[in-house]
């Protein structure tokens, strides 16, 4: 039987394989279920993760843990289960969500810091990557006058080893095999108009489960002192342009389509 072309989708943007369902499941409540009150039925969420070939025995594991680890609870209402975010579950995904949505690269501009070896504890409040115990790139120029700092420019060619240190292999790999998913999956959605809003709702959540994955792992630094390979840019303007073909569904109609799937 041939593929639908959500199923194409599916695939791409899974790389065919199943997602860790707890990490997922993070994913499908932070783009869902992130305000306050909000709660996803025990079905609609058996349905998402049902979509992408996740089982429902892995799904109740993750449940589990989830709770176990302070990120949801659950309530009944009548003869199902409603989850939610708690307060601490709130908060995680609203300080990681404006990486994840943005548009536009953490910071505009880097700066070198490198600080008195005799004085260990300088600029250590600095957000950033140190290269070495005494030197580290920021977005924020340091501004402690024993310091010694100067911009990176775009046209600041960095040695390998501090580029390493701000993006390691196996991101700046997972950065170019996520954008080429992008990059397949993009004419075809295109071409495939007519997504229920419960496909829409999942490709969504792949979406921002892809691109989290990968920039949550990456420091608030602008693309140009990333590794030559890292495609980061092409990861996030390819997100932000499909999240924008396909806006965010509200709950309530999810809640709605699911209700009126026939029982088989």
């Amino acid at each position: 039987m041939r593929a639908t072309p959500f199923q194409t989708v599916v695939k791409h943007l899974t790389m065919g394989q199943t997602p860790r369902v707890w990490s997922f499941l993070i994913s499908v409540f932070g783009e869902l279920a992130q305000d306050r009150g909000a709660r996803i039925s025990g079905p609609l969420l058996r349905h998402i993760t049902g979509q992408i070939g996740i089982k429902p025995d892995a799904m109740r594991v993750a449940i589990h843990r989830l709770r176990k680890d302070g990120w949801i609870d659950s309530e009944r209402q009548g003869r199902t289960s409603t989850y939610f975010l708690t307060k601490w579950g709130r908060a995680q995904s609203a300080s990681a969500s404006p990486r994840i949505y943005a548009a536009e690269q953490a910071a505009e501009a880097a700066w070198f810091g490198m600080f008195n070896p005799g004085q260990p504890m300088l600029g250590k409040d600095l957000d950033g990557i140190w290269v070495t115990s005494h030197a580290v790139i920021t977005s924020a120029m340091p501004d402690d006058a024993q310091a010694f700092a100067t911009c990176i420019s775009v046209d600041t060619a960095l040695p390998q080893w501090m580029t390493a240190k701000i993006c390691d292999e196996t991101t700046v790999e997972l950065s170019g095999t996520f954008a080429s998913a992008l990059a397949t999956i993009r004419p075809q959605l295109t071409n495939s108009p007519d997504l229920t809003i419960l496909e829409i709702a999942a490709i969504r959540v792949l979406l921002v489960h892809g691109w989290r994955r990968i920039v949550l792992k990456t420091p608030a630094l602008p693309d140009h002192v990333f590794p030559d390979e890292w495609q980061g840019a092409a990861c996030r303007a390819g997100v932000a342009g499909l999240l924008a073909q396909y806006p965010k569904v509200e709950l309530e109609e999810l809640e709605a389509a699911v209700i009126s799937i026939p029982t088989p």
